[in-house]
């Protein structure tokens, strides 16, 4: 297989889809979230949900996450997140 450069529209809906299905854990609603939506405003992920993502965004990105990095510049919105991933994700497979 082939290396190919990051689908920025599949991480996107990737993305979304891992952060509704986390949050749906803890909620009986339907969680909804918008690209732009700060997700920690949205109180739809506590702390080790969050965590959970970042987690997952490693193993599935193959990035490793700087500490410093974990901000909500970088890891605020489903648009944000992408951004960072974009510039620095490994070659997928």
């Amino acid at each position: 297989m082939t290396a190919h450069a990051l689908d920025l529209a599949a991480a996107r809906n990737e993305i979304r889809s891992k952060v509704i299905d986390l949050a749906s854990r803890t909620t009986s609603r339907t969680p909804t979230l918008a690209d732009d939506d700060v997700i920690p405003e949205t109180g739809l992920l506590d702390s080790a949900a969050i965590m959970e993502l970042i987690v997952w965004l490693e193993q599935r990105f193959g990035v490793e996450i700087d500490q410093g990095d974990l901000t909500i510049e970088h890891f605020g919105t489903v648009n944000a997140i992408v951004s960072y991933l974009s510039a620095h994700a490994r070659q997928m497979a």
